[in-house]
């Protein structure tokens, strides 16, 4: 079982995810805060996100195809949110 909601000694953290390309289009700031637990992982993240964006269904939709990622790499779900590193939404690009 992995619910974190039932620990109550645990810990949340504010976090600020940087938008870019198509996200850029919800929000007036180029970044967002969101709340995720102290141990987050992207997986927490992206749940986050979901909630930031639960009435926008064109956010939903693009942030499920979209990875999380910092400066240094893409995040897969389970990896741990590194601490003071700054985080980001990468939406898919495509060109010709």
């Amino acid at each position: 079982m992995n619910d974190t909601t039932a620990n109550p000694n645990r810990s949340d953290q504010s976090v600020s995810v940087r938008l870019f390309g198509a996200f850029r289009q919800f929000d007036s700031d180029s970044a967002v805060r969101v709340t995720v637990p102290e141990d987050a992982r992207a997986a927490d993240l992206r749940r986050a996100l979901q909630a930031h964006y639960a009435d926008n269904d064109n956010a939903l939709a693009l942030l499920a195809a979209s990875a999380l990622a910092t400066d240094r790499k893409v995040l897969d779900e389970e990896d741990a949110l590194p601490p003071g590193e700054p985080l980001s939404i990468l939406p898919p690009v495509c060109g010709g």
